[in-house]
């Protein structure tokens, strides 16, 4: 059965861009449909110009036949100077997500090594992202390490509180 090959997104695949964000934010938080469908809303506009100006760059995994069955995106985000600095923006990983009778068959791995090529490619000397509990392990095997982020929360209005899954126990690097 032939792969699926990953290309890089238009502005007319913004629409599967959507679907597929929300569909991560179904699989690893508890929203309700109205805030799913106001965080489409404000992420259509948000990624529409983004992908026009070359700051947002996608990734589709479609079949051969043109079905796209996972995406995900890189963001030039801003950094600040620092010793060492590369540059004014670093890429950003975000919103990788497989459709789910596509799971297991290494779409999103696919999605991840192209979007490191393409960083890589660019000149870009690093690429971040936040890992959900769901995708860390794609990241680990592919050479990405925790950092030590932090945040504090001063909104909770709003958040449905859940029981994040227990963590696995990780060994030491």
């Amino acid at each position: 059965m032939p792969r699926a090959k990953v290309r890089h997104a238009t502005s007319r695949d913004l629409d599967t861009l959507v679907r597929h964000r929300r569909g991560m934010w179904v699989d690893i938080a508890h929203f309700s449909e109205e805030q799913l469908d106001e965080g489409d809303r404000v992420y259509r506009r948000w990624a529409r110009p983004r992908l026009r100006s070359g700051t947002l760059v996608g990734f589709i995994a479609e079949t051969p036949g043109g079905t796209p069955v996972a995406s995900g995106c890189v963001w030039m985000t801003p950094r600040q100077p620092r010793p060492m600095w590369g540059g004014p923006t670093v890429p950003y990983l975000l919103s990788i997500y497989t459709e789910p009778g596509q799971r297991g068959k290494g779409h999103a791995t696919r999605i991840v090594r192209e979007a490191v090529r393409w960083a890589r490619k660019e000149g870009y000397d690093a690429i971040t992202l936040h890992a959900s509990d769901y995708g860390e392990s794609i990241y680990r095997r592919e050479g990405f390490r925790r950092t030590v982020e932090m945040r504090l929360r001063l909104k909770s209005a709003g958040r449905v509180r859940w029981k994040a899954r227990p963590r696995k126990a990780r060994s030491k690097d």
